[in-house]
């Protein structure tokens, strides 16, 4: 095809628009998106279509390869007559796949998500954009994940967007992999260096994954490696999001470490997708590290308008910003909700009786820290002739032995055994020197696990620990020997500690008893799966052994479980009448927890106090049951431990009180082993240092590196930099949507009744079981496999989404239910048909509100929207007549005559017939539908200019120019239906 006659071609196709009917491949296609693709240096039309029949396909035509014309939706066939039953099911299963205004809230229905209020701010505030750039900066427990979910939930359902890349760290792919798959109905593919190769072997070769599939996760390690970077930018995306977007951040100016790179590789591959893809969502609970350039980089990923550096200095446009961040505290989201129609505050309290545990370490403690001191003198001794990293990977070691010691006497005798497991290897000559440390365990990745940062797609976290316990750097056989015999030493010591462990003594005969007289479930987080395996095996020994402990289920979870297999182990646990469940961090982020116990134990201090913020945010957040949450967290006095609590935790909660929010702390972890290096040389003479100086935080030096990161001064200016307790969105606007949301769409309620009714017609049955708000569904096994969803004899269902969260056998009624879904498909496609016997575009019926025969059609408006992007929508309207005079009848009585009793005619089927033909050969009924779709555009338009008036009265702007120019696309008749009055009436 020559360029000429692609441009002519090209010409003819603009005759269609979006919202159009064309009929291409023998069916017909509603055109949903029009896009414009280039390809050996040729563009392309493509038309991305929806079966207009409700089959459950999409399909991307292409205008210039094959035969597309202008069509229409046949009309209803006057010689088959269908029943009210059949129509008015019908119709439901069109109105629940409409395609809303911005007016109302497509995602309530569309997820499975409890409808708040409060998470429907960023929604609004998407829809208010064009361009959807928005960073969502919530406090840890407000659904940051789910609020994202339903702005998605918004765009697929208005056509806006099909495809979906998602960056996150490692450790959060499942997670987003469960909730959109659980929540949203959406599967999206976790790629990965391991993954990679199965996604491969379901494409044709050549074929590229990222081009295949629509929704991909994938970490930021990943995807932002040569090669695979330049992939992923290859392809069209409609939307990216970034979760924990502060790792994406630029960092701070002057700093130049390895570190640093790490992160400007990461903020440079995130400023090229936000630069080429339209829609952007970045998802973090700490988006200001203390540093404006650092914060102001991640503002200008949204918008570069935001930030202003005309004079050198960094400023922030807050009245561009306002609209494009979306921040909100705990406190901010109570006080909204109270005056709301909950009117109190949703959260639990958390009960202040025992934040802290403290425990007396026994006498075989501290001699087995004295020997692990004697080793750690030893191996920082002999750092001093290593070169920089490696001096600082021993610093890390160090840590990381002390961290496993107060966490658990099994902990370090694992990493002892591990090590000296290592050293003979290099004794006995059958061990490769590492030639690259760094290819081996970066200072990075050490860091990030000693701070309890979080994983690397290179590395997950057991891995890091595992590589830090084996990092022997000794290279002398007399210095191998030496490191042996003080670790045999001290394995010999934490062997006989096992026996006297004041720790785990005071939890199994005081704590948990005393917890589980409260509540018979209880969650334990550790940070090490050595700890969580010596917990389980004394537990056990007190289940089979002890009274107190009798009938007690227990349960573990760690990172090396498929996340598959670890919602198996959760679920059994959420079904527990009694249990514990023990658990690494692998669930502190990625399954929400409440519905399954109201009190949590931290074993050991996570040095991280926003890591310890999601751990106890995993009960003590919104859609908790219990009113009160109890939280302890351990603590071993006289030890590091304490040290690290008195002086980053507290401090922590010092500003959460303060200023509303926990900061992440020592966002840059290499900097504290530098800023405690550099102290020391100043504050000691060289010959003077002790291991002491080595490795422990002080209080002065812990002190002076918060006044470093964390100064009031920065505390104020990262307050003044932020948008907390700005909620610019008034509540009324957000409640008053999610009211035409229900009228429009209906709640749970409306679809339990949809399914109730479709469910009788293929002759199944839907009965309520003995607990409240649950049915159980019978359907016959050919219509499960109609439908896709076979599940046998029985299927449990609640319009109660409270219910459906805390029970894994019991499925929330939503659009996304695989049997709603299913059966909204079925019915459309069989009501639909004149071949059905289950016809629904026709019918008639007797009613006491008419006194002469009247006709009622339904049709449903098409509507362009012309912003810049242009988008659809859908309406269904009723215009109703009197079939003989052809006059119009008030819409009120339309209505009336619509919702009331439908009483059997008892007229002949010719007689009926005769009615439904001369009903649709009304002369100029085109015109007549054209009317009302002028009608209710002006009714749209009017709406759309008073939405727009009180956005601006909130002082809330919009890019969306030509929300207000909308015309019709075209009316579709759907069904008509015959009403007759009583016998007597004419």
């Amino acid at each position: 095809m020559t360029s000429k006659s692609l441009k002519k071609d090209e010409s003819f196709i603009q005759q269609f628009n979006i919202g159009e009917i064309i009929e291409a491949r023998e069916r017909l296609w509603r055109i949903d998106q029009i896009i414009t693709k280039k390809k050996s240096g040729k563009e392309y039309l493509l038309y991305f279509t929806s079966n207009i029949t409700g089959q459950p396909s999409s399909q991307i035509l292409i205008p210039s390869i094959e035969p597309i014309r202008k069509s229409t939706i046949p009309k209803p066939s006057p010689d088959k007559i269908g029943q009210p039953i059949y129509q008015k099911l019908l119709l439901k299963a069109i109105r629940l796949d409409l395609i809303y205004g911005t007016t109302s809230f497509i995602s309530l229905q569309n997820s499975k998500v409890i409808p708040i209020s409060y998470q429907m701010v960023p929604v609004l505030m998407a829809l208010n954009l064009q361009k959807i750039r928005l960073l969502i900066a919530d406090d840890v427990g407000l659904g940051k994940t789910i609020e994202a979910g339903l702005i998605l939930q918004e765009l697929l359902g208005r056509k806006r967007i099909s495809r979906c890349l998602f960056i996150t760290p490692a450790n959060l792919r499942e997670h987003w992999q469960t909730i959109l798959r659980n929540y949203f109905g959406i599967e999206a593919v976790i790629m990965s260096r391991r993954n990679r190769r199965y996604l491969e072997s379901e494409l044709l070769v050549g074929g590229s994954p990222w081009g295949y599939y629509n929704f991909i996760i994938a970490s930021i390690d990943y995807a932002k490696r040569p090669g695979i970077k330049e992939e992923i930018l290859q392809f069209d995306w409609d939307i990216v999001v970034i979760d924990e977007a502060h790792n994406v951040m630029k960092p701070h100016l002057g700093t130049e470490d390895e570190q640093s790179k790490y992160f400007k590789q990461s903020y440079g591959f995130s400023r090229q997708l936000a630069e080429k893809y339209p829609h952007l969502l970045l998802l973090t609970a700490t988006p200001h590290n203390g540093y404006k350039d650092s914060y102001a980089s991640l503002l200008e990923l949204l918008t570069p308008k935001i930030i202003d550096t005309s004079d050198g200095t960094i400023k922030i446009n807050r009245d561009i910003a306002i609209n494009h961040v979306c921040q909100r505290r705990r406190a901010d989201v109570v006080e909204w909700l109270e005056k709301s129609k909950y009117g109190k505050n949703p959260f639990p309290e958390r009960d202040q009786s025992e934040p802290e545990i403290y425990i007396t370490p026994s006498g075989k403690f501290f001699e087995t820290v004295e020997l692990l001191n004697k080793f750690s003198k030893y191996v920082l001794k002999r750092s001093d002739e290593l070169l920089s990293a490696e001096k600082k990977l021993n610093y890390w070691t160090i840590l990381h032995f002390h961290k496993r010691l107060i966490s658990s006497p099994n902990a370090l005798f694992c990493s002892i055994n591990n090590r000296l497991e290592e050293i003979d290897k290099k004794l006995n000559k059958t061990y490769l020197a590492i030639e690259d440390i760094q290819s081996y365990l970066t200072p990075e990745e050490a860091s990030q696990s000693v701070m309890d940062g979080y994983d690397t797609d290179r590395l997950p976290e057991e891995e890091i620990d595992l590589r830090t316990d084996n990092l022997v750097l000794s290279k002398t056989f007399e210095d191998l020997q030496n490191e042996k015999k003080l670790l045999q030493e001290l394995k010999k010591s934490t062997i006989e500690l096992k026996k006297k462990d004041n720790k785990l003594n005071q939890l199994l005969e005081d704590i948990i008893p005393r917890r589980l007289n409260r509540s018979k479930k209880l969650i334990i987080f550790t940070r090490y799966i050595d700890t969580l395996t010596y917990l389980e095996e004394n537990l056990q020994e007190r289940i089979e052994n002890t009274l107190k402990y009798r009938n007690l289920d227990l349960f573990s979870v760690h990172g090396q479980i498929a996340p598959q297999k670890r919602q198996e182990i959760y679920n059994k646990f959420l079904k527990s009448k009694q249990g514990i469940l023990i658990s690494t961090d692998c669930m502190a982020e990625g399954i929400d927890l409440q519905f399954s116990a109201f009190q949590l134990i931290n074993y050991e201090l996570t040095w991280n106090p926003n890591r310890l913020e999601q751990r106890n945010g995993r009960i003590d957040r919104f859609g908790q049951p219990n009113d009160k949450v109890y939280i302890s967290l351990l603590i071993l006095k006289d030890t590091l431990e304490i040290e690290i609590l008195e002086l980053i935790v507290r401090k922590a909660n010092e500003i959460k009180k303060a200023y509303g929010f926990v900061p992440g702390f020592f966002g840059d972890p290499e900097a504290v082993i530098d800023h405690i290096m550099e102290k020391r040389k100043k504050d000691k003479p060289k010959a003077q240092r002790t291991l002491d100086l080595y490795f422990k935080f002080s209080p002065a030096v812990i002190e002076d590196l918060i006044s470093i990161f964390f100064s009031k001064e920065k505390l104020e200016e990262m307050v003044g930099d932020s948008f907390y307790g700005h909620i610019n969105i008034d509540l009324e606007e957000i409640e008053q949507r999610m009211r035409l949301t229900e009228a429009n769409i209906g709640d749970s309620r409306t679809l339990l009744n949809f399914l109730k009714t479709a469910i009788q017609l293929y002759e199944g049955k839907l009965t309520p079981t003995k607990k409240e708000d649950i049915f159980e569904v019978r359907l016959p096994k050919t219509i499960q496999k109609d439908i896709r969803v076979e599940f046998g004899e029985s299927y449990l269902i609640t319009p109660n989404m409270e219910i459906s969260a805390s029970r894994d056998d019991v499925e929330g009624v939503s659009l996304k239910s695989p049997l709603i879904a299913g059966l909204v498909e079925k019915v459309k496609n069989e009501a639909f048909s004149v071949d059905n016997k289950f016809y629904g575009r026709t019918s008639a019926f007797l009613s006491d509100e008419v006194s002469k025969v009247s006709v009622i059609f339904i049709i449903k408006i098409r509507y362009i929207v012309n912003t810049k992007e242009k988008s659809l929508m859908e309406e269904i309207a009723t215009v109703g007549l009197d079939l003989f005079s052809k006059k119009e009848l008030d819409h009120k009585l339309v209505e009336k005559i619509w919702n009331s009793e439908m009483k059997n005619h008892n007229k002949p089927d010719v007689y009926v017939k005769k009615h439904l033909k001369k009903a649709i050969e009304i002369p100029n009924l085109e015109d007549i539908f054209e009317r009302k779709g002028q009608h209710q555009l002006k009714s749209l338009i009017d709406e759309r200019n008073q939405m727009m008036e009180n956005l601006k009265i909130q002082g809330i702007t919009t890019d969306l120019e030509g929300l207000n120019d909308i015309e019709v696309v075209g009316t579709d008749l759907l069904t008509v239906t015959i009403i007759y009055p009583p016998i007597g009436e004419a």
